[in-house]
């Protein structure tokens, strides 16, 4: 189970990673965690979680998008954003939001980069506090044709985490 994959903040912090981290702040849908999970499992980073999610941790929905990889990723659950940002004082955090002007293949990553996703669209309150806080040191999107709205979140995480890793030699892959 996800319970099983789980990892304090301070070990989260101090973890030799390959890959930025990712966060997902507040997710809603837990089939995108779950799939989020198999991510990070076959790529070695680390999934933060900033709660309220919209989702139980035991969720069926949740397991079956992990498949089987629930046991070989490193989860981190943290309360609110700002526990996120003391656990992890020397991340810098780039978030992936739609409205910013740089392409996320305009940065260099660095492996203790922070990767931050806002929730999927639903009733929760405006994530622009924290996508576009004081604690951000980028803003950066995916390119996409105008008349579309969005991207499934966790295929965006996919080629964010895939082009860090890329820009990082793949290090730890195969």
């Amino acid at each position: 189970s996800v319970m099983d994959a789980m990892l304090s903040a301070d070990d989260a912090a101090r973890a030799e990673t390959h890959t930025p981290h990712l966060c997902f702040y507040s997710p809603r849908i837990p089939g995108n965690t779950g799939s989020a999970i198999r991510l990070c499992a076959v790529t070695g980073t680390i999934l933060h979680l900033v709660e309220p999610l919209g989702f139980n941790l035991h969720d069926t929905k949740l397991r079956r998008a992990g498949l089987d990889y629930h046991d070989m990723a490193h989860v981190v659950l943290h309360p609110n954003f700002e526990n996120l940002v003391e656990s992890m004082p020397n991340s810098r955090i780039i978030a992936f939001t739609a409205n910013a002007t740089k392409l996320y293949t305009e940065i260099e990553y660095k492996p203790n980069d922070i990767l931050l996703f806002g929730p999927e669209p639903g009733d929760i309150p405006d994530p622009m506090d924290v996508m576009a806080g004081p604690h951000v040191a980028e803003q950066v999107r995916l390119p996409m044709r105008p008349s579309l709205r969005s991207l499934n979140l966790t295929n965006c995480a996919s080629i964010a985490v895939y082009e860090a890793w890329r820009q990082l030699g793949f290090t730890g892959g195969k």
